[in-house]
C-alpha cells in the first residue's frame, strides 16, 4: 500500500488593503497554440519579409534578427544552410516583394522532453505593382521553452515551388 501526501503553498497578496489569495502556479509550463503562433508569425515575418527586392536585407541582418525567436542549436543549424539567405535570392531573382500574410499551426503532440510539435501553415503574398500570388508553404514546427521563453526548436517545410523560379521558398 503506498500513502502519498500532497501539500499546498497558499500564498495570500494584500491588493487594496485587502487579503486576496493567489493561484497557484503550476510547475508545468503550458504553451497556448496562440502564444505559439504568435512566435512563429514573428519569426517568420522577420524570416521572409522583402519589402523592396532591389535592396533586401542581408544574410547577417536577418540573422542577428531571427535570433531571439531560435534555441541556439536551431539557429546555428539555419545558418549552416544558409536559410536566411533564401528569401533575399528569390526577391532578387523574380523581382518581386514577400510579404507573411497569416501562419496556422495545428498542434500534433506534447513530448516528453517538454517540447510541442505542430503542423503548420504559412501564407505568403509575392507581389509588385502589377500582380500578386498567394502561396501556401507547409511544415513541422517545434517548439520549446527555455528561460521561461518559447523558442522553436525545430522547423521542417515542403517548400513551395515559386511561379517564375526552378525552386522557392
Amino acid at each position: 500500500m503506498f500513502i502519498g501526501a500532497v501539500a499546498c503553498n497558499k500564498d495570500v497578496v494584500k491588493e487594496n488593503g485587502e487579503e486576496k489569495e493567489e493561484k497557484p502556479v503550476k510547475e508545468e509550463n503550458v504553451v497556448k497554440v496562440e502564444d505559439a503562433e504568435k512566435l512563429f508569425n514573428s519569426y517568420s515575418t522577420v524570416l521572409y519579409t522583402i519589402k523592396d527586392p532591389s535592396n533586401p536585407p542581408t544574410f547577417d541582418e536577418i540573422a542577428e534578427n531571427i535570433k531571439v525567436y531560435l534555441t541556439e542549436d536551431q539557429y546555428n543549424a539555419e545558418i549552416a544552410n544558409r536559410k536566411f539567405q533564401i528569401p533575399e535570392l528569390v526577391s532578387k531573382q523574380i523581382k518581386k516583394s514577400i510579404e507573411v500574410q497569416d501562419v496556422k499551426l495545428e498542434e500534433q503532440s506534447k513530448n516528453d522532453d517538454g517540447t510541442i510539435d505542430y503542423l503548420y501553415t504559412t501564407k505568403f503574398k509575392v507581389y509588385d505593382e502589377n500582380s500578386f500570388k498567394i502561396y501556401e508553404k507547409e511544415g513541422e514546427l517545434t517548439i520549446s521553452t527555455t528561460n521561461n521563453e518559447l523558442k522553436i526548436d525545430r522547423d521542417w517545410s515542403r517548400g513551395v515551388k515559386i511561379d517564375g523560379l526552378d525552386g522557392g521558398l
